[in-house]
């Protein structure tokens, strides 16, 4: 026969630490190339980032068309959002990559409050 082996499985206690959420101010430049119908569909898609990685959206102000310091990517303007909202911490590296990925995106800054 067979030796069988016993194992003994033992309970480890994992700390799970609650999520910090941390307030940031977030202005984004979108491309003067977007429509004005689809301009709310850009910064829905931005709100869905945002939520997708547990971030709150506490306040959202567009700012209109304006004219750049300088040209970005053959531009010479953009439509001006600021977003204030709670994020993570360990999640907001990854959210500015993703915002650098977005085609409508020009520009991005992202403070800490």
């Amino acid at each position: 026969m067979p030796k069988v082996k016993k194992t003994i499985k033992k309970a480890v206690k994992v700390e799970v630490k609650p999520v910090e959420i941390r307030g940031y101010d977030l202005v984004v430049v979108i491309s003067s190339k977007v429509k004005s119908e689809k301009r709310p569909d850009a910064v829905a898609g931005i709100k869905q980032m945002i939520e997708k990685l547990g971030g709150q959206l506490k306040k959202t102000e567009e700012m209109g068309l304006k004219d750049l310091a300088y040209p970005i990517a053959g531009e010479q303007s953009g439509w001006y959002v600021d977003l204030e909202i709670g994020l993570d911490p360990q999640t907001s590296a990854k959210f500015e990559e993703q915002l650098k990925q977005n085609k409508n995106v020009l520009r991005h800054l992202l403070i800490k409050k």
